[in-house]
């Protein structure tokens, strides 16, 4: 047969609409994560620390704290108060928020002392905590918000301390006639510890994390087909040669269970080696190694068996839905590259029942010295998806070998009585 005697059969072209269906999967799931990532559907958790003591009967840090959290700029953000700075450090630490703003003790005074012609004008400071381990875009966006909201606040106190005075013969004329008159504040991004070395910017926890995925994903794509050629199922090519054998007398649930133990073996190898080149290869820094090394097998695990179940279940179709599940939908909904409050609702809701977000939030936690509590829940997560995925294709295996659906035809049973 020549391929232009194939290309003219019209069955062929059905490979078109999945090639369509196919664009359309990726599409949604890639671009649709990413392109409204600049116009938040939720807003971003930033932290207000208030520690003004305040200036005799003046509390001017208490007035721009009931605008943040009752006024203008409350839909800003999603304002965490607090009034002491070692709380807001702790929410970027756990990274419960992702920038914290810090109204300094004297806020009021510096502030009074622009209005003091004996006083020397100096602009109040005040100072933006920021988080880099959580990421660029969760970091960035909470800043810019966070900077946004204190220009504004600072024009208002300009006009509202200008408007206290005017009435004063003697104003102090470089108060009004300076630049502070209108724009008194002056803001300090101060990072709130060190990004350390050789962690891609704070992204090294979704770097890694998609390698555990990847890694599991493809292995169980070599391990379906390469079983399936020493079982007889399927034929066995590489370069020029091709070989084949009648199936051996195994069924579906045996088929299963082999595959899942050669994964665990596997992945019990790759999470071993993965870490190992991170960090003794890259120098990847990593707070908990045993942890981590925990993680990592139990990831490559379970993006292993998964798809090894969904091919059990659909045949070669479920390579395709694996692919959806923990691909083209795992990844962007992941929080790895955009934080959840930057992510369309749905993909917010697929984060949070796919496993890569999970795994990606326990790497954080493992790799950073962070304090934060996301591990056993993520692990919990994750260890469900593999114990779940596994009795779910077992079941169906099962009921297939009960119901003589064998994956052995009728022709391959003739041709192997007659061998």
């Amino acid at each position: 047969m020549h391929a232009t005697a194939l290309l003219r059969s019209p069955k062929i072209w059905i490979f078109t609409l999945f090639g369509a269906l196919l664009a359309i999967v990726l599409t949604v799931g890639y671009l649709g994560g990413a392109l409204d990532t600049d116009t938040p559907t939720q807003r971003v958790p930033i932290a207000w620390a208030d520690t003004d003591q305040g200036d005799g009967a003046q509390h001017l840090g208490a007035a721009l704290t009931d605008e943040v959290l009752t006024g203008g700029a409350h839909e800003s953000a999603h304002w965490l108060p607090f009034t002491d700075e070692a709380q807001a450090r702790e929410l970027l630490t756990t990274g419960t928020a992702y920038a914290a703003v810090v109204i300094p003790a004297d806020f009021s005074a510096r502030a009074d002392a622009l209005t003091d012609p004996r006083a020397q004008p100096d602009a109040v400071r005040v100072t933006v905590l920021t988080n880099p381990i959580a990421g660029p875009a969760a970091s960035g966006t909470a800043n810019g918000i966070a900077q946004a909201v204190l220009a504004r606040l600072s024009q208002e106190l300009g006009a509202q301390l200008a408007s206290a005075h005017a009435a004063d013969p003697a104003p102090p004329t470089g108060m009004l006639a300076g630049g502070l008159a209108a724009d008194p504040i002056r803001v300090t991004l101060t990072p709130v510890g060190p990004v350390p070395a050789h962690s891609a910017g704070g992204m090294a926890a979704f770097y890694y994390t998609l390698v555990l995925i990847l890694t599991g994903f493809l292995l169980a794509q070599l391990l379906h087909s390469g079983v399936d050629g020493v079982l007889g199922f399927t034929p066995r090519e590489f370069l020029h040669k091709r070989a084949t054998h009648p199936p051996l007398p195994i069924n579906r649930v045996h088929t299963l269970l082999a595959k899942t133990g050669l994964m665990v073996g596997c992945a019990a190898v790759a999470g071993t080696v993965i870490e190992a080149v991170a960090m003794l290869a890259f120098g990847m820094p990593t707070e908990h190694p045993l942890g981590l090394w925990g993680l990592s097998m139990l990831a490559v695990a379970t993006a292993g068996v998964l798809p090894l179940v969904l091919l059990a279940v659909f045949g070669a179709p479920g390579a395709l839905v694996a692919t959806i599940v923990l691909v083209v939908f795992g990844v962007p909904s992941s929080g790895g590259a955009y934080p959840p409050e930057l992510q369309p609702e749905v993909f917010r809701w697929l984060g949070q029942i796919l496993p890569m977000r999970h795994t990606t939030d326990a790497a954080r936690d493992l790799i950073f010295p962070v304090t934060g509590d996301a591990v056993i829940g993520s692990v919990l997560v994750i260890a469900l998806w593999l114990v779940a995925s596994l009795a779910a294709g077992l079941l169906v295996t099962a009921f297939y070998d009960r119901t003589g659906r064998h994956r052995v035809s009728a022709y391959e049973r003739a041709q192997a009585d007659r061998a």
